[in-house]
């Protein structure tokens, strides 16, 4: 699978943010999108179906067709919010019947929420008493039940807790297995942890550099 960007031309008033831009993002790879916030806004408003763009073309190519619609593309919250007079348990349930049909091993609930590290919440607290943690924690855990093939992942706060930051690489590396993660992470540290690769925007064309892991 890859997600690919042909020829990609995006403007704001009499700005060109992305000139001609072309690449191809790889299954099984997260990559930080280094760019301006504003040129970075409109690249992931493009790919989300939530922005327009002069001209250009943006597939998923899937087993040689392009498969690219609205429903490939999730987003990530900083700031996650959840209906709050439901418990994890019948938010869960909820959720998976929502999404039985893209479900492809269903687990059991206990089996997801040990997959976040969520297993010790009190069954009957309701998601308005969660930490920003726990709801992080529970929205990548709705990645891990969808699995979309595209995960935006706009932006995420400094994280100081480097067993919290371990835990959401490998979050992302469970999704990157069968998808394409794109990260907007403004903290340089955090950006350089989480991706394979760093994409740049220059002089609205699109560059990538490996990043090497030590």
């Amino acid at each position: 699978m890859r997600l690919v960007i042909r020829d990609l031309v995006v403007t704001d008033k009499d700005d060109i943010l992305l000139n001609n831009a072309a690449y191809s993002f790889l299954q099984g790879k997260a990559y930080r999108i280094n760019a301006p916030e504003r040129i970075k806004k409109a690249f992931f408003d493009c790919i989300s179906y939530e922005g327009r763009y002069e001209s250009g073309r943006i597939e998923l190519m899937c087993s040689g067709r392009n498969c690219m619609s609205p429903v490939m593309v999730a987003h990530f919250d900083e700031d996650p919010v959840f209906p709050e007079f439901l418990t994890i348990r019948e938010f869960l349930k909820y959720y998976m019947d929502l999404n039985s049909k893209n479900i492809m091993q269903p687990k059991t609930i206990d089996e997801y929420l040990n997959m976040v590290e969520l297993s010790d919440i009190r069954a009957d607290r309701l998601l308005r008493d969660f930490t920003w943690e726990e709801r992080v924690r529970l929205q990548f855990l709705c990645f891990l039940i969808s699995m979309p093939p595209i995960l935006i992942v706009d932006n995420i706060k400094s994280i100081s807790n480097l067993d919290f930051l371990k835990d959401i690489k490998g979050y992302i590396d469970s999704i990157k297995e069968n998808g394409i993660v794109l990260l907007g992470c403004s903290d340089n540290t955090v950006a350089v942890f989480l991706s394979d690769e760093e994409v740049t925007v220059v002089d609205g064309s699109i560059q990538g550099l490996s990043l090497i892991h030590i």
